[in-house]
């Protein structure tokens, strides 16, 4: 075999190699790209879930708006890599959601927690979202102050949520007139609320319960005083009663032995 049909052939291998290498890097490319996309839509399922199941009263303003913000950016990387105009119209529309909600003076409403199961879930998202932060601190997408301060608020939050399902409870006792319950009830959300009684947050919510507290208790010995004035009014009626009773019977029986 010549030199040049050895050096064709050497060529066209090599050619053939450097083919398969670029073929190989397209498709290690394509799949990275793929894998990219799967994992930016896992988070914006995730973001949009917190952003919807977390109840308002867990969801601080600036908190809901860092989710916004941070929901926009995975929507901007899902842009870069595959353009579509219906992404396009769904990061525009979360624009305008986020715009009206920094624009709304509006207090979002409170959702009850009035079911034990809601709670579970509820405490579920919190650690979730925990796990989130951490990553994102990890990406540097968030500050370590804010990723601490969001933490906290989990945890509080943590326990906030046993204590607002016993105040719920605790409520329809005292609308339902069921006073003693309603003590026990709210002495059991400020038990709930002891593993966090020196935070800040807490000591509003603390001295609330406290205050309402006071008043049914309040209320409940204004309500047995008065139950048992009556009682004992009513005993001296009857007592009364039973004298002029006697009294008449003993004028009868008189008057009837005079007549005979």
């Amino acid at each position: 075999m010549s030199a040049v049909t050895i050096t064709v052939l050497l060529l066209v291998i090599g050619g053939f190699i450097a083919f398969a290498i670029v073929l190989q890097l397209k498709e290690q490319a394509r799949l990275e790209k793929l894998r990219k996309i799967a994992s930016l839509n896992n988070q914006l399922r995730q973001v949009r879930r917190y952003l919807d199941e977390m109840p308002p009263q867990y969801q601080p303003k600036d908190m809901r708006i860092w989710l916004f913000t941070r929901m926009l950016a995975i929507y901007d990387q899902l842009l870069s890599l595959q353009p579509d105009a219906s992404l396009s119209r769904r990061r525009n529309h979360l624009a305008e959601e986020l715009s009206e909600f920094q624009e709304s003076k509006q207090k979002r409403r409170a959702q009850p927690m009035n079911d034990e199961l809601k709670i579970i879930e509820v405490k579920r998202l919190f650690e979730s979202f925990k796990s989130f932060l951490i990553q994102a601190q990890k990406d540097k997408i968030v500050g370590s102050d804010v990723a601490h301060r969001y933490k906290k608020l989990m945890d509080f939050y943590h326990y906030k949520v046993n204590a607002d399902y016993h105040a719920y409870l605790a409520r329809r006792a005292f609308l339902s007139g069921k006073m003693e319950s309603a003590i026990d009830l709210y002495k059991e959300a400020l038990v709930q609320l002891n593993p966090i009684q020196e935070e800040v947050e807490a000591q509003p919510i603390i001295q609330k319960y406290q205050d309402i507290l006071q008043e049914i208790e309040e209320d409940l010995a204004l309500q047995k005083a008065e139950e048992e004035l009556t009682k004992s009014m009513d005993s001296e009626e009857e007592e009364e009663l039973d004298d002029e009773w006697n009294k008449f019977i003993e004028g009868s029986t008189f008057q009837e032995k005079k007549r005979f």
